[in-house]
């Protein structure tokens, strides 16, 4: 039951770090400006999902700092 818990704990600890990776947020939000240049989504739809990343990106600020 012990390891259970340990690899449930690396598995939410991988999966935090990939969501709140930097990295991962900025591609996002160039590939959200890509679909609005290529009119895949509107200039509504490109606020509301930057809108989204940008929190993201500030609580992955917070996270890195340890205040989230």
């Amino acid at each position: 039951m012990l390891m259970i818990g340990w690899v449930l704990r690396q598995v939410v600890a991988a999966a935090e770090r990939e969501y709140y990776d930097p990295a991962n947020i900025q591609h996002a939000l160039a590939e959200l400006e890509t679909q609005l240049d290529q009119g895949l989504i509107d200039e509504t739809e490109f606020e509301r999902q930057e809108d989204v990343l940008l929190d993201r990106l500030e609580e992955a600020r917070q996270w890195a700092n340890g205040t989230l």
